[in-house]
């Protein structure tokens, strides 16, 4: 049987690398990332790490999906997850995703999800969301409007994810360890976050191009 080298992994100064290879189909690497994951699920077991892909162009929806494989093949913890396979192009309006964690709306609404966001759990909206609950490291919100969390924010959030630079993010508790997104801008933060898990309400907004971060402890 042919060896599939869609998928390699690569040890780096911060974490793991995963190479993909460019000419292979979205199909083949996730089929490649299922097998050595499972083959090495012994290797990753209890690790904590960062993650980096690199290679082949991947949208949002595609990072997710290989996010979760990673997720329910190891024990592996990620402190922070990077792309940087080049621009990511970004579909709102996705066609129907077979696990049922994901979660697309209806477009140019406001969704309120009355529970927290586990782990390998994502929403995708045309609109905005507000989540009464925590959104815990390695969940993942995607929304053209603003993102408000009731709770602790510490998974990933992209906010203004058609463009919009006049969204926000907010949350009660604002302690992100991963990427925090609005528009085409992002920011990744260290796995231990911000605030000491104290409670300490904030908000993201893009200006100038950059994105900032502000404490109401601060204002």
């Amino acid at each position: 049987m042919k060896k599939n080298n869609s998928v390699i992994f690569k040890g780096g100064k911060s974490g793991i690398i995963v190479l993909l290879d460019e000419r292979a189909s979205f199909k083949d690497i996730t089929t490649a990332l299922r097998e050595k994951t499972r083959s090495a699920s012994g290797f990753f077991s209890g690790a904590q790490t960062s993650l980096v892909f690199k290679g082949k162009q991947l949208t949002e929806d595609e990072i997710v999906t290989l996010l979760e494989i990673i997720d329910e093949e190891t024990n592996l913890s990620f402190t922070f997850v990077e792309d940087l396979t080049g621009p990511a192009v970004t579909e709102i309006a996705p066609p129907p995703l077979p696990d049922p964690s994901f979660e697309p709306k209806p477009a140019d609404d406001t969704y309120f999800h009355k529970h927290s966001l586990r782990n390998g759990q994502a929403i995708i909206q045309n609109g905005s969301v507000v989540v009464l609950g925590d959104v815990n490291s390695g969940a993942e919100i995607i929304a053209t409007g603003n993102v408000l969390v009731f709770g602790a924010l510490r998974g990933m959030v992209h906010a203004g994810s058609g463009g919009n630079e006049k969204a926000f993010i907010c949350a009660m508790t604002l302690q992100p360890t991963q990427v925090l997104r609005i528009a085409n801008e992002k920011v990744i933060f260290p796995g231990e976050g911000f605030g000491d898990n104290k409670i300490d309400p904030g908000f993201a907004f893009l200006k100038d191009g950059d994105i900032h971060v502000r404490f109401v402890a601060d204002i």
